[in-house]
């Protein structure tokens, strides 16, 4: 803290400062200013200290001394009791560091003295107010989205290539000749079966067991298409550059996300056991560790599809926000709970050395899954469950609680149990933001 008397010198009376607070101009006579840092402190049993964590600066104390004289001082005094009575933060001029733009009285003091008649002196404190977060997150893009986005293309790649130095070694391997037959027809019939669970038609690869990375593309293009994600796109329409124009989908529901989960949910198993007996070589059987890698890179596929349509449904979100916290928080558990299988599979289809750089990336990217979904559900306000007062409408509960009748649509999506929504009855216990 720091205290300031301005005064023009030790033997003569106060200089009075020029200050003013929401446009009404005061005689300040003394300040004093504080700031206090906030910290975590972190201890642990036999250790001597703790980890101090700073969580950065408090709100900004300022404390002023204002003085009101002549024979008029009366209604400058009441134009000032005025603002200080006024709600809400405002413009505070500070006689020495400025303009305070969001400066929120706490409490004042008059004082009356008989020996300085038709003068008082005002002790006001105010505290600095910081804009707070806009309603529903900021406009801009999170931050953990394109990271998400450059995660899953980084683990594609690296899924790739462990995959490729995987198979190149069952094709260079010595009296294996049967192991290599089996492992090609189930890279070819895997592909074919992606094909017609997709509705589409294969791309015929010279040997997908010599060019392993053209299995793993197609597979990643079949499954991409399988998933059938279109929530969040852009459409040009239009003919001619000049004439396009940017058509945005709807917004994607819970029920979308659920939707998309059901169509890849244990898509390895379901392609595996849906392959039926090889026309010639019905005898040849691949082996467990090939097939483990065959999952292991379909599974990762689909994890990945999963973080990048989780991805998509955030960047919605901060434009139009239309999930609830408990959606959110799904969807970033099933983008995880799939990605822990994927680890689990990779572990189990490489040795540990092959096997550390996939499993780290995959952690990386639930993480960031994880940290996208907290920042939204942060941005927005406390989920609260009230009791309606009397016999109403989503709309005038609406216009009742937050003063905006256009709001019942988010009323509607937090509450889809309600069988009735124009039709409340006193007593309904209903979902609504705390603000």
């Amino acid at each position: 803290m720091f205290s300031l008397n301005l005064s023009a010198s030790l033997g003569a009376s106060p200089a009075p400062v020029d200050a003013s607070f929401r446009g009404v101009r005061f005689d300040c006579l003394k300040s004093a200013d504080s700031a206090q840092r906030d910290q975590a402190m972190h201890e642990y049993p036999y250790k001597d200290g703790a980890d101090v964590e700073d969580l950065g600066r408090k709100a900004r104390k300022v404390s002023l001394s204002a003085m009101f004289w002549g024979k008029d001082y009366q209604s400058r005094l009441r134009q000032f009791v005025a603002a200080l009575d006024a709600a809400g933060p405002g413009e505070l001029i500070h006689p020495v560091f400025g303009s305070m733009p969001q400066a929120l009285v706490t409490d004042y003091q008059i004082h009356h003295d008989a020996d300085a008649p038709d003068s008082c002196t005002v002790e006001v404190n105010w505290v600095e107010a910081t804009p707070r977060n806009p309603f529903f997150a900021a406009k801009k893009t999170l931050p953990q989205v394109d990271a998400i986005s450059s995660q899953v293309d980084k683990l594609r790649q690296i899924a790739g290539e462990a995959f490729a130095k995987a198979q190149g070694l069952v094709a260079t391997a010595q009296g294996a000749l049967g192991r290599v037959a089996a492992l090609r027809q189930q890279l070819t019939a895997t592909v074919g079966q992606l094909a017609k669970m997709a509705n589409q038609t294969a791309a015929q690869a010279t040997d997908l067991l010599s060019y392993p990375q053209a299995f793993v593309a197609q597979a990643g293009q079949l499954i991409h298409s399988l998933a059938d994600w279109r929530f969040g796109i852009q459409l040009d329409i239009g003919p001619l550059p000049a004439l396009k124009a940017a058509a945005e989908l709807p917004s994607a529901t819970l029920a979308d996300w659920k939707a998309l989960r059901r169509r890849v949910e244990n898509l390895p198993a379901t392609v595996r056991q849906n392959i039926g007996p090889f026309a010639a070589g019905a005898s040849l059987s691949v082996w467990s560790d090939d097939q483990r890698r065959i999952d292991a890179m379909l599974q990762l596929h689909v994890s990945t599809q999963l973080a990048s349509a989780a991805a998509g449904i955030f960047d919605g979100e901060t434009r139009k926000p239309t999930l609830t916290p408990p959606a959110l928080e799904e969807i970033a558990g099933d983008v995880r709970s799939s990605l822990q299988t994927s680890i689990d599979q990779w572990r189990a289809a490489l040795p540990p050395e092959d096997a550390y750089p996939l499993v780290d990336g995959l952690r990386t990217l639930g993480q960031q899954v994880q940290q996208g979904a907290a920042a939204l559900i942060a941005a927005k306000p406390p989920l609260l469950k009230r009791k309606v007062d009397a016999a109403c409408s989503l709309r005038q509960l609406a216009h009742l609680w937050y003063g905006d009748s256009g709001r019942a649509e988010e009323l509607l999506r937090l509450n889809p149990q309600l069988p009735q929504p124009n039709h409340l009855s006193a007593g309904t216990l209903v979902y609504g933001y705390a603000r």
